[in-house]
């Protein structure tokens, strides 16, 4: 996949950021064509303009009985839906004043439903242990908190793969609150194994629910092959499919309280302690910025996928889900995945602009 060239007159903020210095040239490099945000107000007061005009004419005719009531409800019907269309079409990253690493990326205001910003968001991905947003609904949705799981998972094959562990060993009895928790925070592969088998009777069988879900809600860019996201060609997904995803899981109070958890504390240690710390608040420099903040976060990584994160942030009225994907991350920082989210995140939220 090509990479953007870079544009020497473009400032990287995220190696600013890094340099302490991220705050100074976010602030330079926001709004700072005037000439756009000029045209944002002429545009917005000629559509109001061509509402006021259209009204007026349409009045006009039906009062003369020129144009039949049902023609003109039509009428105004599809100009308003085209207008409002104009109004609320997403701003591209050829409109705006940022670079970030990430290759795809989709923020929405889910309090009224508009998207704000998209970068290919409709183009097939690898979303690495963003899955597991969907294998968590799937748990919630198949069981109760308070049941008993037995850890249950090929730990020699999790462990060929790299895979993230959460501390359970093999046959210990867990809460499935406690095997969620530990799926969604310390990204547990063996956690995500035992819930597979504890719901569905196997790992196939488990992510065939999946799949049937996502179906169920209209993902249909999404295929998955894998519970944890580990990396298989034929495991994919969209940016906007994962929005159709966030919007539902969120709605799931279970769910929310699960995704917004920096830390979680068992009811008995495990082999890695009592307290399991959240991969997105762990390793974020901040989870602030100038506008809001972020509530909470699913990350993921593989080669292949890159740095990823599904997130939830808030500008004190209403609430935003942003998705990026293919963060590259040269020095292994881990963090490029999150810096890209608060400077997205505060381009568009700081000024408190009606998105």
């Amino acid at each position: 996949m090509m990479r953007r060239k870079k544009n020497d007159r473009e400032v990287n903020l995220l190696s600013e950021y890094n340099q302490k210095s991220y705050r100074v040239a976010a602030q330079k490099e926001k709004r700072r064509d005037s000439v756009q945000a000029t045209y944002k107000l002429v545009r917005n007061v000629l559509v109001i303009g061509v509402v006021v005009g259209v009204s007026i004419y349409i009045a006009t005719m039906w009062f003369f009985q020129e144009v039949p009531m049902k023609e003109v409800n039509e009428l105004d019907n599809d100009r308003i839906a085209e207008i409002i269309a104009e109004i609320t079409k997403p701003i591209t990253y050829d409109e705006v004043a940022f670079r970030m690493n990430s290759e795809y990326a989709l923020l929405i205001n889910i309090t009224n439903d508009r998207t704000i910003f998209a970068h290919q968001a409709d183009v097939q991905t690898y979303p690495a242990s963003v899955t597991k947003i969907m294998t968590i609904i799937i748990g919630l949705e198949n069981g109760e908190m308070d049941e008993s799981v037995t850890v249950n998972a090929d730990f020699e094959e999790l462990f060929l793969a790299g895979a993230m562990q959460s501390g359970f060993t093999y046959g210990e009895v867990r809460t499935l609150s406690e095997i969620l928790y530990a799926i969604m925070l310390p990204s547990g592969a063996e956690a995500t194994w035992s819930l597979a088998n504890h719901v569905a009777g196997s790992y196939d069988a488990f992510v065939d629910l999946m799949n049937e879900k996502a179906q169920e809600l209209g993902m249909s860019d999404t295929n998955f092959v894998t519970a944890t996201g580990l990396h298989d060609d034929d495991h994919y997904t969209t940016a906007d499919d994962i929005a159709i995803l966030m919007k539902y899981a969120l709605a799931n109070p279970e769910f929310r309280e699960i995704f917004t958890a920096q830390t979680y504390e068992l009811e008995t240690p495990n082999s890695l302690g009592s307290t399991m710390h959240s991969t997105l608040f762990n390793v974020a420099p901040q989870t602030t910025f100038e506008g809001g903040e972020i509530l909470g976060g699913r990350t993921g990584f593989t080669p292949l996928a890159g740095r990823c994160l599904a997130s939830l942030a808030t500008n004190g009225i209403d609430e935003f889900i942003l998705i990026t994907f293919g963060a590259d991350d040269p020095d292994w920082e881990q963090t490029t995945h999150i810096l890209d989210a608060l400077m997205i995140y505060e381009y568009f939220l700081e000024e408190g602009e009606d998105y």
